[in-house]
């Protein structure tokens, strides 16, 4: 009845020596977790929910073989027994040990972290915890996503939380009356305000006037915007569209949308006195044996005669004097 007493005694001793183990690691856990984000050492924190379970898992193995001694059974055969009943369950849960593997790639590599929003195949979402097995996402709609590491971690992973700036790659469209002389205006005052805003990359800022596309010309934009907050750079593209708005406007002239024109009136002909002339012309490169077909000649084709920029161009170097 004592040897009974005893066990009982040092059974009880090891639940509560186990029971304050595991509130040791959660309280270390949650000190150290603290003092990281008081240092800004976001990067480790991760490992510091994976590594308390490791942890937990360990303490609870110690007290069950304590426990075991405790109440006679031969440890030695249940390492050894456990050591090959190992390589059993190894290979019944291999998808296990994949997980595991997966979840230690994770925060090794940290492609993402808890509280990165990213995106996994086609679907997006924020990282809320990494675990031994499996790792969960809330997703846009507020629902949660339990994918296991292993998956995971093959997956092709977008971290936008990693981006220091955010790319802005609008493509506009004016309507085909548009002149020349509004179209450079446009472009210019475009290319102004995006030099001038605070919030965009001088060095970044282009808009150029890319093709005739089918109900429209259309200008294309690149610019990267200071900022990695996806909210407030909304904020800033509304902004710059806004301003882009007034200056088209401005411009007397207006963008386009998918649409056809009918013009109905009297057919003018065509300029006999321009065709007579471009016949003409033909003319007289086919008595010179200067046809440019299929090619130029060499000499036409390294003669540079277009000057780029135009003469009238604010970047146009200075010719030297002589």
């Amino acid at each position: 009845m004592r040897q009974f007493l005893g066990s009982v005694e040092v059974l009880i001793s090891i639940l509560a020596v186990t029971w304050f183990a595991l509130r040791l690691i959660d309280l270390a856990a949650t000190q150290i977790r603290e003092r990281m984000v008081l240092t800004q050492r976001s990067g480790a924190i991760a490992i510091i929910p994976l590594g308390r379970r490791i942890v937990k898992v360990v303490a609870v193995g110690v007290a069950v073989l304590a426990m075991l001694d405790n109440v006679g059974f031969n440890l030695t055969a249940v390492v050894a027994g456990l050591g090959v009943g190992g390589i059993a369950v190894a290979l019944a849960a291999q998808r296990t040990l994949e997980n595991l593997f997966g979840g230690f790639s994770l925060i090794a590599d940290q492609p993402v972290r808890v509280g990165d929003f990213c995106k996994y195949g086609d679907q997006v979402g924020t990282v809320e915890d990494i675990g031994l097995r499996s790792t969960r996402i809330r997703t846009l709609d507020r629902t949660v996503v339990t994918i296991p590491n292993g998956q995971f971690a093959s997956m092709s992973l977008e971290n936008f939380a990693k981006r220091d700036k955010m790319w802005f790659h609008p493509k506009l469209g004016l309507r085909y009356e548009t002149s020349a002389d509004q179209l450079r205006y446009v472009l210019a005052q475009i290319r102004r305000m995006l030099y001038e805003h605070e919030k965009v990359e001088p060095g970044s800022a282009r808009i150029r006037f890319v093709r005739f596309a089918s109900d429209s010309l259309e200008l294309e934009i690149f610019a990267y915007i200071l900022t990695a907050d996806f909210g407030e750079f909304l904020g800033i593209q509304e902004d710059i569209l806004l301003r882009i708005m007034d200056i088209v406007e401005s411009a007397g002239t207006g963008l386009a949308f998918p649409s056809r024109t009918l013009y109905l009136g009297r057919d003018k002909g065509l300029d006999g006195e321009k065709s007579s002339a471009a016949v003409k012309a033909v003319e007289e490169w086919r008595s010179t044996h200067s046809l440019p077909f299929p090619d130029f000649g060499p000499d036409e084709v390294f003669d540079k005669r277009i000057e780029y920029p135009p003469r009238e161009s604010a970047n146009r170097k200075p010719e030297p004097s002589s």
